[in-house]
């Protein structure tokens, strides 16, 4: 399991613990990615807008956080890279 960062429906997050098995489609979550210098913008196919908005925001802010060797990556549930996944066995 990982920790990550939850949008909620009134446009805040949470930390949570996730792994593979633990994401849901009206999810949006950021998966911080140190090994890899990344930031997962995962988003799930039936996320509504507001959790997709917020959690760019927030995806933006992390890697400003992190430093300019971070960069945001995009994820569509269904479309995840193997190197998503992994950093989520960390």
């Amino acid at each position: 399991m990982v920790n990550a960062l939850e949008m909620q429906d009134d446009g805040t997050s949470i930390e949570v613990c996730i792994n593979r098995n633990s994401m849901t489609s009206d999810s949006v979550l950021c998966v911080i990615d140190d090994e890899g210098k990344n930031v997962f913008l995962w988003l799930g196919k039936e996320a509504p807008a507001r959790k997709r908005f917020v959690g760019a925001q927030t995806a933006s802010k992390l890697r400003g956080e992190k430093g300019t060797g971070f960069r945001v990556r995009s994820l569509d549930e269904g479309s995840e890279p193997d190197q998503f996944f992994n950093s989520l066995e960390r």
